[in-house]
């Protein structure tokens, strides 16, 4: 029978060896794991480095430096706990109100913070020691400013069209929070009417105001009303008198031409009321140097809203008696 079927007793044999290589592998690997499981369950003491932010403030704290930081935590925990933070790490985030804060800097020290580190971290491990004890950043405090409403860039009006009152905002200031740094460098905060073109016709109309650090300043107002009186407008001119300024009561000083032609545009309910007497041109005598042939004039004085005004001519000559 033997010699009738080798294949069979081959066959026999080689299922008889697989299965005792199986039954190798199945305990190498139980071992393994039980080995694996003793390990990280053994206690560690080793130095995990951690990083440290912030996300609270004291009222009117703004950071002006980054406020994260690395330390270093010497922590005794099983390995299972120090397998976790090296390959996933953590982030602490800490209430920086238990902090210093002195002349810009703010110091935090971390031995305050310690139950709010240990209360972050996961499972029941010690904290031996933190490197630093302290942490910092710079700060400023907010300030709160009133600035005035202005536009941002001037209406964009239809020929032949001005405006006639002086423009109204709703309200014309507002409050505005932030460092004092940057409300130092602002003067005015602007509305955005650029939606608004070829304007023909007075209007009352809300606009957003143009927060120009929204990051960083806060707005009272995010809107402010504005009110346009718009008219149409005519061209005209006028002969005004030029003033001399600074001339020495030792001296006569005549001008040619003495006068000049100021010609501008104004709303047509108001141009008939406008003469000479409301504009000023002059020529400041203090200006006036030996070589020079003629004497500069400059418009000191014109009424308001009014548009394309200009002047001819620019400079006139002059006789000096004494």
């Amino acid at each position: 029978m033997e010699q009738r079927f080798p294949f069979l007793h081959a066959l026999q044999d080689f299922s008889l060896e697989r299965g005792r290589s199986r039954s190798f592998l199945i305990f190498l690997s139980l071992s393994f794991i039980f080995w694996l499981t003793t390990k990280f369950s053994n206690q560690y003491t080793e130095i995990l480095p951690l990083e440290v932010s912030f996300n609270e403030y004291p009222a009117g704290v703004v950071p002006t430096s980054d406020t994260s930081s690395e330390i270093q935590l010497t922590l005794t925990a099983s390995g299972f706990q120090l397998f976790f933070y090296k390959i996933l790490g953590t982030k602490l985030v800490l209430d920086s109100r238990k902090g210093a804060f002195d002349d810009g800097i703010a110091t935090l020290s971390l031995e305050l913070s310690q139950q709010e580190i240990q209360d972050q971290l996961f499972g029941s491990l010690v904290i031996n020691s933190i490197f630093p004890n302290t942490v910092s950043f710079e700060y400023t405090q907010l300030s709160n400013k009133r600035l005035a409403v202005a536009l941002q860039n001037n209406l964009d009006l239809s020929a032949g069209f001005g405006i006639s009152e002086p423009l109204q905002f709703i309200p014309d200031s507002i409050n505005v929070i932030g460092a004092s740094i940057i409300l130092d460098a602002l003067k005015e905060v602007y509305l955005n009417t650029e939606q608004k073109s070829k304007i023909k016709k007075s209007f009352t109309d809300q606009f957003k105001l143009v927060n120009p650090l929204s990051n960083q300043l806060e707005f009272s107002e995010s809107t402010v009303t504005l009110k346009a009186i718009v008219d149409r407008f005519s061209e005209t001119s006028l002969k005004v008198p030029i003033r001399l300024l600074n001339v020495p009561d030792s001296i006569a000083l005549k001008l040619f031409p003495a006068d000049v032609e100021v010609v501008f545009s104004a709303s047509l309910s108001k141009i008939k009321t406008i003469d000479a007497n409301d504009f000023v041109i002059s020529s400041d005598f203090n200006n006036l140097r030996k070589e020079d042939l003629k004497m500069n004039l400059q418009l000191i004085q014109a009424p308001d809203l009014l548009q394309n005004i200009r002047w001819s001519p620019k400079e006139v000559e002059y006789l000096i008696r004494k």
